[in-house]
């Protein structure tokens, strides 16, 4: 009885402690704004009848109330109420530069651009709040870095009419791995796909005015904020190569930061038929498919504009051959005959079975190879791959059976893409350094590092 009464007192324990981990908090503690700092302009701020008051300044630049503390996974809500002449918004997972901060970024048109941010100004995510007449309140901006709409308040048809001037409106901020979603009056308005940011501090911004200064005000009320204790969704795609199931995927089940579902290609990219319901965060591919038809194609490239991460393992260096992307994405190609395009003749590739590779670091300061010493493991190699000349690499081989390039990481559009040579059977499988390997690399992926 009393071994029984101490296991239920434990599991109460716990559910408690799981509890208190996803528990809503008041970012306000309606008499002051302790906590809270100001960043990037002189608007003010102060604290009436438990709500936070921001007031244009004349000739005040964007002006930001920023937690002292960062944010990675959570939920928010709140409550505003603007003059329809003010712009104002909510920065989640922003930053503050610390001193001058470069940029350079692809713009929506595709064309490379750049921008400097003097010391102390804000950047990143911002919701938007805006006069009903603009259709904008919802929609998530890239305040100071991309200086663009990443998502518009469009997820919904009610979307842009979703916020009401001269009333209060409610916001919901939905953060979880590179999904980020946001309703206002409980209207769905934008749904992001992103990996730029993991974490960061949350801002309550009165925008700066011009000629027609006015000492606007934006108010906001019951902030409250649920950190959760999310995990990653991932999905492992495999089919087209036989493997060892089991030892593969038990290096997934000791990952305590993910959750993995299986799809097995039957044939070969019927994952990429319809994503309207995709939630996954990361993509790893351990498959060696070749069909990928227009209409899947077309949905893959979009799921990488989303940001959605990618992992490439292994024998997925010789899948799609017949799709000249697929290489560009991954930064590499294993050709299976000897072929010729844009003029170039490429070889076929070579393989050899159950070789000692001696693994060396080649960038220690990555986030995906920090902490990482050189190894041998006992592996596959690969010979005469193509591989892109923008690619980061990370790790190198000196064996002769095997291309000098074994892992490295690049981007594609939004997302963050990293490819890795290794990984032919449980002999790589059990190597300690392996799953370490594909761990981080699915977490930087997502970026979470």
């Amino acid at each position: 009885m009393v071994k029984n009464l101490s296991l239920s007192m434990l599991m109460l324990l716990l559910l408690a402690a799981g509890a208190y981990a996803e528990e809503w908090v008041d970012l306000l503690n309606g008499k002051t704004l302790e906590g809270w700092s100001v960043h990037s302009g002189f608007a003010k701020y102060q604290v009436e009848d438990g709500m936070i008051v921001g007031t244009a300044v004349k000739g005040s630049p964007n002006t930001f109330l920023c937690t002292d503390k960062e944010y990675s996974d959570f939920i928010l809500e709140f409550e505003v109420q603007c003059d329809p002449q003010l712009n104002s918004g909510v920065q989640i997972r922003s930053h503050v530069s610390d001193r001058s901060t470069f940029f350079v970024f692809q713009g929506p048109d595709g064309k490379p651009r750049q921008r400097m941010n003097p010391p102390d100004r804000v950047y990143g995510y911002q919701v938007e709040t805006a006069g009903a007449a603009t259709g904008t309140s919802g929609g998530i901006y890239d305040e100071a870095r991309r200086a663009f709409f990443l998502a518009e308040a469009s997820a919904d048809p009610a979307a842009p009419k979703a916020f009401k001037d001269s009333q209060w409106n409610k916001y919901r901020i939905e953060c979880r791995g590179s999904s980020i979603k946001t309703w206002v009056n409980d209207v769905p308005c934008a749904d992001l796909k992103d990996s730029m940011d993991a974490k960061g501090i949350i801002g309550l911004q009165v925008h700066g005015l011009g000629k027609n200064f006015q000492p606007y005000q934006v108010r906001w009320r019951n902030l409250r904020i649920k950190e959760l204790d999310a995990k990653l969704e991932v999905v492992v795609i495999t089919g087209g190569h036989a493997f060892e199931h089991d030892p593969f995927f038990k290096i997934f089940d000791e990952m305590k930061d993910i959750h993995y579902v299986e799809a097995i290609q039957k044939d070969q990219s019927e994952l990429f038929e319809d994503i309207s319901g995709w939630n996954y965060d990361v993509m790893v591919f351990y498959n060696m498919g070749q069909e990928m038809s227009p209409k899947r194609r077309k949905n893959f490239l979009a799921l990488l504009d989303r940001g959605v991460g990618v992992v490439v393992l292994h024998h997925t260096m010789c899948a799609y051959q017949n799709w000249p992307e697929f290489k560009q994405i991954t930064g590499t190609k294993y050709y299976t005959k000897e072929a010729t395009e844009g003029g170039i003749v490429h070889k076929a590739g070579t393989y050899l079975h159950d070789i000692d590779m001696n693994v060396r670091v080649a960038d220690r300061n990555h986030p995906i190879t920090q902490g990482l010493s050189d190894f041998t493991i006992h592996d596959e190699g690969y010979k005469n791959c193509w591989f892109a000349e923008d690619n980061h690499v990370l790790l190198t081989t000196d064996h002769p059976a095997s291309d000098t390039t074994i892992a490295w990481v690049r981007q594609y559009g939004k997302s963050r893409v990293c490819t890795i040579q290794l990984g032919h059977d449980s002999k790589a499988y059990e190597n300690p350094n392996y799953p370490q390997l594909i761990n981080r690399a699915i977490l930087w992926a997502a970026g979470k590092l």
